[in-house]
């Protein structure tokens, strides 16, 4: 149980960091300048390691560079293309970035812990760290890299009460399935962590430059797709960490092996994020997210049945194939929706909001496993009976968010402005045209209707209706 508390030290401050992040930035400096990960030293730091406290405080720390690059990378995507299949297939090539990085990380951890040395794996992501923030400073283009708000005043007491109250309830609702929640010390941080959230929801109610403004949970859709991401994400971050544990708990697989089963997880992904790419300005938003819910739903339901001693590329295959779709239709899907039903002013905040509740829910939903398992495994001597009731808690949380999907995320499938453009000229055109036609036929030495009763009904003068530009553009659009 542990190791449950180990996966997720960086979840509280990653999601922490977020929104004052998001605030200063968007005020201080350019957005490119985001991009230079700002836990380098911290991530090399890590391979020194030589306690738990250390490990604790390097994991968390870490979770301040994706903090910052996450929601600025959208950020910076959404201010260079408009609306369109550019801009849908460039986010789905951003959310592909998630299963490739796994993989990728997992491959090469597992080769240094397995043949070298491991913290060799935290020193070799404080290099690529290092390269990539040199890169983004010479490629990122400075013309879309203005403050929104550069006059802004940074709201201290939010971000104060909104990065405490989190850190409390995150390691309250973790450590209870650890520690045991008859302990009194987890209900009171708990109780305290919400106390200090619902001073950070009054603070926000009436500063003037909040890290949260209230108006955008008045975006119509912008809730449903919040609490929707939330539910299919906890159920995601049960089914990667409990498929994971069957595979090398209760099958004895090798690190390494492990993460060459995930190659899937790969092509898989590409092409999810390929076909959201073709699909979001076809297929109203909200069957995107209900689709990728689905998914969730079907991974967990894939691993919760397999037997132990069951072949790979049965039913473990099958999850790796499918779930990646959930993450790579979600992610894409409600980026772009936040994108485009919000001002430019608030479309850092909106996507940090999305990155936050990713973050966040993945932690509460391993909570809520965790609880679950620690009350069904008999104290530890039926581990796959534990395993199979936290996968079961996945699933009923992925299923209410295809619920969620349905009933509450209902957005219009965006017309590309290319395409927008394009069915206009076409309207024009014929309603042009059809006037070029009336005019000859009026123009003509032909007697009405002389030669055209013959092959065409005459055509009740009362019963016709004027032509209307209105009208007709209505049917391209």
């Amino acid at each position: 149980m542990k190791s449950l508390l180990t996966i997720r030290e960086i979840i509280p401050t990653l999601h922490d960091q977020i929104l004052p992040y998001i605030k200063l930035l968007s005020m201080l400096m350019s957005e490119s300048r985001v991009l230079r990960p700002r836990s380098n030293l911290l991530t090399g730091m890590a391979g020194y390691i030589r306690n738990d406290i250390y490990f604790d405080i390097m994991r968390a720390l870490q979770g301040i560079g994706p903090a910052t690059v996450l929601p600025n990378g959208i950020a910076l995507l959404a201010r260079t293309y408009s609306a369109g299949r550019r801009k849908s297939l460039v986010f789905s090539l951003f959310g592909a970035t998630a299963p490739a990085g796994f993989f990728i990380g997992a491959l090469f951890s597992s080769i240094f812990a397995q043949f070298s040395w491991w913290p060799w794996s935290q020193w070799t992501v404080a290099i690529v760290c290092i390269t990539l923030a040199i890169m983004a400073y010479f490629v990122i283009p400075a013309e879309v890299s203005f403050a929104v708000h550069p006059m802004g005043k940074i709201d201290i007491p939010g971000a104060v009460t909104s990065v405490a109250g989190l850190v409390l309830i995150i390691y309250s609702w973790n450590q209870g399935p650890v520690v045991g929640w008859d302990k009194p010390y987890v209900f009171v941080l708990l109780i305290v962590g919400f106390l200090i959230i619902g001073a950070f929801i009054f603070i926000e109610m009436k500063v003037d430059e909040p890290i949260m403004p209230p108006s955008i949970w008045s975006v119509s859709g912008f809730p449903g797709v919040i609490l929707c991401i939330g539910l299919g994400w906890s159920s995601f971050g049960i089914w990667i960490f409990y498929l994971i544990q069957v595979i090398e708990v209760l099958r004895n697989t090798s690190p390494l092996l492990v993460a060459a089963m995930f190659f899937p997880i790969i092509p898989a992904g590409l092409t999810a994020t390929l076909l959201v790419s073709q699909l979001y300005h076809r297929v109203a938003g909200h069957y995107l997210l209900m689709a990728s819910m689905v998914f969730f739903c079907v991974g967990n339901i894939l691993v919760a049945t397999a037997p132990v001693d069951q072949t790979y590329w049965a039913q473990t295959f099958v999850a790796l194939i499918l779930t990646p779709f959930g993450m790579d239709i979600s992610f894409p899907a409600a980026s772009l929706i936040v994108s485009n039903s919000m001002p430019l002013s608030q479309q850092g905040v909106a996507a940090s909001m999305i990155n936050a509740v990713i973050n966040l829910s993945v932690s509460l939903g391993l909570g809520i496993a965790g609880t679950v398992e620690s009350q069904i495994n008999k104290s530890g001597r039926d581990v796959l009976r534990g395993y199979r009731s936290a996968l079961y808690a996945g699933i009923g949380l992925s299923g209410l968010g295809i619920i969620v999907a349905l009933l509450f995320c209902r957005v219009p499938a965006v017309v590309p402005a290319d395409e927008k453009k394009e069915l206009n000229e076409t309207a024009v055109s014929s309603v042009m045209a059809g006037s070029e036609i009336a005019m000859t036929v009026g123009e003509s030495n032909l007697p009405k209707g002389e030669g055209l009763e013959q092959e065409l009904p005459r055509i009740d003068q009362s019963e016709q209706k004027p032509i209307s530009y209105h009208n007709i553009t209505k049917v391209y659009l």
